[in-house]
């Protein structure tokens, strides 16, 4: 089968193309015809190396598809040949990614996509949906509640906006780029800060006196002072990106108000929290209320040029990626 692949932790330019073996089967795994991929920050730190992690060699680049059952386990309950499904945390502890014509993956690991959802747009929020709902199971989002998003344009950024509003939240963003803000405002923001050329803090005083509930970072320059200055007594702040990042904690004003600070990955939760988190995943792919936005769409033996434009452009919207489209 044909597969994007390194043989080491390195550059963009060092993904290759070309034949690998079909995977087995094993009696718990089911074979998926990928449909789609796309390329999250999550994938350049692993093949870079940022992530130092052991790789099998060589090894399949990426973590999320979508894709069509083709053959099951003798020991598979939950899928069928023919039926249409997702995954996400591929490409790690030992798993090979997704980035081919075909995968083996466990069940546990595997879930339905919903009928009627678009596969292809499907894949673009598989990643920062799950980091979302994850993030805002932790903290408890009530209706009523005011959360800052810090980053709110970006592909997790935005799924923490599309959820939370749903939950009956109220939303602010940043944004430094009149396109990406308009899709927020489409989204149903409340509030839209230019980071350019607005002081975001000073804003937030003005919109929010009484402090905010929520503090959500999805950059990675956060900075606990700041964070602490704007959030009300007993609020709640997450932290999920930055990851050589340093910043000053006033630890008195932490533990005398009250805060509670989360950080987390989707890439080390447990199976059982990826199963309760897909459902909800299903659940708002179902209803529309999460839904991505495509940039462009690539054959997948660009792969390495994928990982390139994801470095170093300003992408509006996903890359996605699909071994059925030809150069």
């Amino acid at each position: 089968m044909k597969a994007a692949y390194i043989e080491q932790p390195g550059l963009a330019q060092q993904i290759r193309y070309g034949d690998l073996a079909m995977p087995i089967v094993g009696e718990r795994d089911v074979l998926v015809k990928v449909l789609a991929v796309t390329v999250n920050a999550v994938d350049t730190y692993i093949r870079s190396g940022q992530y130092q992690i052991q790789l099998p060699s060589p090894f399949i680049i990426g973590r999320d598809l979508t894709g069509v059952v083709v053959e099951v386990g003798p020991a598979v309950t939950r899928f069928q040949p023919g039926e249409h499904v997702w995954a996400n945390n591929q490409g790690y502890d030992g798993r090979q990614g997704t980035f081919a014509e075909c995968c083996s993956i466990d069940e546990q690991l595997l879930y339905h996509l919903p009928a009627g959802v678009d596969p292809y747009e499907a894949v673009t929020v598989l990643h920062s949906g799950l980091t979302a709902v994850s993030g805002l199971s932790r903290v408890g989002v009530q209706p009523g509640e005011t959360i800052f998003v810090n980053g709110g344009d970006g592909s997790i950024g935005s799924a923490v906006l599309m959820i939370a509003k749903a939950l009956g939240a109220k939303v602010i963003v940043t944004s430094g780029d009149e396109q990406k803000a308009h899709w927020c405002r489409e989204l149903g923001a409340d509030h839209i800060i230019n980071y350019k050329l607005q002081d975001i803090h000073q804003v937030l005083k003005e919109l929010v006196p009484e402090g905010l509930n929520i503090y959500w970072d999805a950059t990675k320059r956060f900075s606990a002072r700041k964070a602490l200055e704007v959030t009300a007594k007993r609020g709640r702040i997450v932290v999920m990106a930055g990851l050589n990042h340093e910043t000053v904690l006033p630890v008195g004003t932490f533990y005398s108000r009250g805060y509670t600070m989360y950080g987390f990955t989707v890439t080390d939760a447990s199976t059982a929290e990826l199963r309760r988190y897909a459902k909800q995943i299903n659940g708002w792919l179902a209803t529309g209320v999460l839904h991505g936005r495509i940039a462009e769409r690539l054959p997948l033996e660009q792969a390495a040029w994928a990982h390139q434009i994801y470095e170093t452009q300003n992408l509006f919207g996903k890359l996605v990626l699909s071994p059925e489209w030809k150069m």
